[in-house]
C-alpha cells in the first residue's frame, strides 16, 4: 500500500462511520473499517472507499455486505455512492 493510500485511509478513519452520521449518530470515536465500493469486477485498488463501523460494514443483517448493493440502498434510502459523495464533502471541509 502506498503512503498516499495509507494517509487517505487515516483521514477516512478520523471521520467516523459515514452511515452512523447520516442517521444522526455523531460519535466519531467508533472504530471504522474501510469499505471498497466495487462494481462489475472492478479491482479493489481502484474502488472508491467510505468509512463504516463494523456493524454497518459487515456485521448484522443491515450491513452493506449482508444486504448487497441494491438491498443496502433499499433499506437505508441512499446508496454507497451517496455515502461516498458525503464522505468527499466532509474530507473537503476538513482540509
Amino acid at each position: 500500500m502506498t503512503k498516499a493510500k495509507k494517509e487517505h485511509y487515516a483521514k477516512l478513519a478520523r471521520l467516523g462511520c459515514i452511515l452512523c452520521q447520516q442517521n444522526g449518530i455523531l460519535d466519531t470515536d467508533t472504530p471504522v473499517e474501510i469499505h471498497h465500493i466495487r462494481r462489475h469486477g472492478q479491482p479493489r485498488k481502484s474502488a472508491n472507499t467510505i468509512p463504516l463501523c463494523m456493524w454497518h460494514h459487515r456485521l448484522g443483517n443491515t450491513s452493506v455486505h449482508s444486504l448487497g448493493h441494491r438491498g443496502f440502498q433499499k433499506y437505508w434510502g441512499f446508496s454507497e455512492e451517496d455515502l461516498h459523495e458525503k464522505t468527499q464533502e466532509l474530507l473537503n471541509d476538513n482540509n
